[in-house]
């Protein structure tokens, strides 16, 4: 029996009005630990001149719905022609259920799409693209929508470095069976010895009764140094090895945390072509790559594309994607 091709069959985004650049005074405790002697988390973090902020009264939920409206009218594909809707809202309104639900209501799906809430927390959309494309496969859904809102600049603590360059924005994704765009296969790893490294939680000793993210001390930067930066590669080099391809034959789209590690991957990986949005968008944790795709997906200039994303649980997911 064949088996269909799935493709993405649209792509949109949607970014916050509001600006903060890099000199933002908001920054300045971290530009005070950077000037400090030795390796800290300071220096890890870099390469954005500015990034995008949800307003105090702007929902996170209405902008990822934004993002996919634009990706179905991209797609030419109406509302109640989606069966699934894939993705996370990151950090939701509240614990459970996530505001995806939200997202469902006011994209206008209907009642017989199901939602499928991934917290994979910073992989979600290319492992809710994998879920999608895999229930399709089955036969048991026929066009779905995977769509990730960010907007963790509410949810960080600005005398860390990791905060310099986060930025809010979402993204989405169309799709169903077609010839452009094709995915063609995934792999992925998992580092569970590195559980509770990196956390989204309150931190009463610092002050935060709400969820802020944080590199836990020591456990962090290590987790960071070495599977962080190591681990993609290995991974994308499987991936493409198995299919008897290499660096030159891809471009590629990544997580986006710091221009330090899309600098290692680069040179690790290769790529002929490497797109991001850091410097104008900042880290946008789970949507840099689906707000990177709907940017430039109609300027691929390769035969393939290998989108990867990596994750705290600690997971690392790679989708290899024919032009």
């Amino acid at each position: 029996m064949t088996r269909p091709s799935i493709a993405f069959l649209g792509l949109g985004s949607a970014l916050p009005e509001r600006v903060r650049t890099s000199a933002d005074p908001i920054f300045d405790r971290i530009r005070e630990a950077a000037r400090a002697q030795g390796l800290s988390e300071a220096s890890l973090f870099y390469g954005n001149r500015e990034h995008r902020c949800l307003a105090p009264d702007e929902s996170l939920a209405s902008l990822t719905a934004k993002a996919g409206r634009a990706a179905l009218e991209d797609a030419g594909v109406r509302p109640e022609q989606v069966d699934r809707l894939y993705g996370y809202v990151s950090v939701s309104e509240f614990v459970s259920p996530n505001a995806l639900y939200q997202v469902h209501r006011e994209v206008g799906l209907g009642s017989h799409a199901l939602v499928v809430p991934v917290q994979a927390d910073f992989g979600n959309f290319v492992m809710g693209t994998v879920l999608a494309w895999e229930a399709m496969l089955a036969g048991h859904s026929e066009q779905a929508l995977v769509a990730v809102g960010a907007g963790w600049t509410r949810n960080v603590d600005y005398a860390q470095g990791h905060a310099f360059g986060i930025g809010d924005g979402a993204g989405a994704a169309v799709l169903g069976a077609g010839e452009r765009l094709v995915l063609v296969d995934y792999a992925a790893d998992t580092f569970s010895d590195e559980y509770g490294a990196m956390t989204m939680r309150p931190r009463p000793e610092a002050g935060f009764t709400t969820p802020v993210y944080g590199l836990e001390p020591n456990r962090g930067v290590q987790a960071f140094l070495n599977t962080g930066m190591e681990g993609p590669p290995r991974l994308v080099e499987r991936l493409l090895r198995k299919h008897g391809l290499n660096g030159d034959d891809i471009t590629l789209v990544s997580h986006q945390a710091t221009r330090k590690l899309l600098d290692h991957w680069n040179e690790k990986i290769r790529p002929r072509e490497y797109l991001h949005t850091l410097e104008d968008c900042g880290n946008m944790v789970i949507a840099s790559i689906p707000v990177t795709l709907a940017r430039y997906h109609r300027e691929l200039r390769t035969k393939y594309l290998v989108l990867f994303g990596i994750g705290i649980g600690a997971h690392q997911v790679a989708l290899l994607v024919r032009v």
